[in-house]
């Protein structure tokens, strides 16, 4: 998990949650689409593990519903805890930059809905080296940078159609 990214979605007062936080419901990520960043390869869709209560973890399988994309730079995207039947894609399948690969959920090993994201060097979470990511461009705390790796406690905004940068 070297290099990964926890994204939180949050509101105008900094909460990731509406009101109490009790519901998956009430989380601001929680029900997000979650497009494919690049071109690439389905590897893993995983989709049948519950979606947590918030604030308990289910570590039986830590990803949760996931994918693992395969990047023409044989590269690995991990994209984890995802919502419990919301995966669109299949082993095998190839899919385009944009393209719908899920909605954001709190499955795995989650305390609260967010989408869990890295880039790995080889196929296996148990083998792999987590390789730093940069996008494109991106809004960091209210500037705006090309070709950025964010850091722990970076607020960011997507500019235009941003995905990792391939």
């Amino acid at each position: 998990q070297k290099n990964a990214f926890d994204i939180v979605k949050s509101g105008k007062d900094g909460k990731s949650y509406r009101t109490d936080g009790r519901t998956n419901e009430d989380y601001y990520a929680y029900g997000q689409q979650l497009i494919a960043p690049c071109d690439a390869e389905v590897i893993v869709a995983v989709d049948g593990i519950k979606d947590n209560v918030p604030g308990k973890v289910n570590a039986l399988y830590a990803p949760g519903n996931s994918i693992l994309l395969k990047t023409r730079n044989d590269e690995y995207i991990l994209l984890a805890h995802l919502q419990q039947q919301s995966i669109s894609v299949k082993q095998g399948q190839q899919v385009k930059k944009g393209e719908l690969l899920g909605i954001c959920g709190n499955s795995g090993n989650s305390s609260e809905p967010h989408l869990h994201f890295h880039l790995q060097d080889a196929e296996s979470l148990n083998e792999a080296t987590g390789i730093k990511c940069y996008f494109s461009k991106l809004e960091v705390n209210g500037i705006k940078k090309t070709n950025y790796s964010p850091v722990k406690g970076d607020k960011i905004k997507e500019i235009e159609n941003n995905h990792a940068g391939y």
